[in-house]
């Protein structure tokens, strides 16, 4: 037996969050390495050591991009539904062995079968990793209590920014060894089988069923949840209030604003560095993971300023949210649209590239914690709602590029791009201003009833709180 057992569950959920980001970030730079430039240094360092490259048009790219986020859209409710009838200890080891398997295949199918067949995979892996943040979500609920739950929980989705940073410089490093590109899929392929073996030796879905924690620790965690765990049974998921609740609708809007803004960037900027700042594909990978680390940094400053703001009671919750989820949305709206008048200017470009994507952190304490905010007992299916509904964002930023960019090396096509990106940023803060809240809503109170054929789609409740334990307290008022 071992003492710190939940550490070590975070620990593992933070390197399954790595991984995931290993496997599904890396196309960004791995395609600039596929597809050089004729006559490039990275195009002659290719064909020399007999590296495939291949010749696709940035339509196809921007295909290839978007196919991950169609599987994800797809998959995303189904995911979270299934993980509440199964162990997801389990799910989440399957869904990363599968998505492992997709990528340690990729380099041989794709110099076989050309670009079809990447763009099936994209998918294919879109479909499994959309179990990897249900599953987290359901296990963290089991083994984080309450007055330790920002910690851990948020220890443990800084896996997204710090491995973003890491795939992007470990890609361009590994892109231009002898191996080229294809040591890129091979690594974040072991390291995810690594983490698959890690997950089954000393994961587990909860600590009850966990081998290794000592009994004080279990009761410890146990009787710390008995609080937030609703007792009632059989809770029927008030769908018609939910789509019709203008809340939940401010929060979905900046959600998918916020994602097409991200993967504008994340997909598409290894591209833009490349091809009109003229970065070898090495420095382009440091460059691109440059933004990710800032925002990584800047958000525990973000989000402790903003919790000191509430809990003395200068600003309201729904104040508070709106307030910082402007300053994401609409700073990076400004940035954007900026970076579109940089030109050729390289520094100026890679400046203001790291403004854009490091003021995002400031969403963090706004849209994207307004669901527990919005209805605690139903935080579970709002985030897979929302998340659904944002993975369109991952989908059309790169589509729509194809569409826009004929030319990679022209700043004009470039500049439409990044202006499109800002309305949509500018638009979704707009919308969440007007429409959104922090207030519980009045359908949070879950109804008791017995279900039968409908029992399947019902989520139970992730937190658990009523609208008694979790409502703004009346001293959150002095600014509205």
């Amino acid at each position: 037996k071992i003492s710190g057992v939940r550490y070590l569950q975070s620990f593992l959920l933070f390197l399954c969050l790595f991984a995931a980001y290993l496997l599904r970030v890396s196309i960004s730079v791995a395609i600039v390495a596929m597809t050089p430039d004729k006559n490039s240094t990275d195009f002659l360092l290719e064909t020399h050591y007999h590296i495939p490259v291949f010749n696709w048009t940035q339509h196809t790219k921007s295909l290839i991009l978007s196919a991950f986020f169609w599987g994800y859209l797809i998959m995303n409710l189904p995911a979270a539904m299934i993980g509440r009838r199964y162990n997801n200890q389990i799910l989440l080891a399957m869904s990363m062995a599968l998505t492992v398997a997709l990528s340690l295949a990729t380099p041989t199918l794709v110099v076989a079968f050309n670009w079809p067949v990447l763009v099936l995979i994209r998918f294919l892996q879109g479909l499994t990793q959309a179990f990897t943040m249900p599953m987290i979500h359901g296990i963290s609920a089991k083994w984080a209590p309450p007055n330790e739950r920002g910690r851990l929980v948020g220890f443990v989705l800084g896996g997204l920014q710090f491995g973003t940073v890491i795939t992007l410089v470990g890609s361009g490093i590994l892109a231009s060894t002898r191996s080229g590109w294809p040591l890129i899929y091979y690594f974040s392929g072991a390291f995810g089988i690594l983490w698959v073996i890690l997950w089954l030796l000393l994961g587990s879905e909860s600590p009850d069923t966990h081998r290794l924690i000592t009994k004080s620790e279990r009761n410890y965690i146990k009787s710390s949840l008995i609080q937030t765990v609703s007792e009632k049974k059989n809770l029927i998921t008030p769908w018609k209030e939910i789509f019709t609740s203008m809340p939940v609708w401010a929060v979905t809007i900046s959600h998918a604003g916020h994602n097409c803004g991200f993967w504008l960037l994340l997909s598409e900027m290894p591209t833009f560095i490349s091809s009109v700042l003229k970065f070898d594909i090495k420095s382009d990978g440091f460059v691109s993971a440059l933004p990710y680390l800032a925002m990584w940094l800047c958000q525990f400053p973000v989000t402790y300023f903003a919790d000191y703001m509430n809990k003395k009671n200068v600003t309201s919750l729904t104040f508070s949210r709106k307030f910082w989820n402007t300053l994401g949305m609409s700073g990076g709206a400004l940035g954007l649209m900026v970076l579109g008048y940089m030109g050729e200017n390289a520094n100026a470009a890679i400046c203001m590239y790291v403004f854009v994507v490091a003021i995002g952190c400031c969403t963090n304490v706004g849209f994207n914690i307004n669901h527990l905010d919005l209805a605690p007992n139903y935080a579970g299916i709002l985030m897979g709602f929302t998340n659904a509904v944002a993975a369109l964002g991952g989908v059309l930023a790169p589509t729509v590029c194809g569409f826009i960019v004929h030319d990679q090396t022209s700043v004009d096509e470039w500049r439409v791009v990044f202006t499109l990106g800002a309305v949509i940023l500018f638009f979704s803060s707009i919308f969440y201003i007007i429409f959104g809240s922090a207030e519980v809503q009045p359908w949070n109170e879950p109804k008791n009833e017995n279900v039968g054929v409908r029992s399947f789609i019902q989520l139970k409740t992730d937190y658990g709180s009523s609208a008694k334990h979790m409502s703004p307290s009346p001293s959150f008022g002095k600014l509205t």
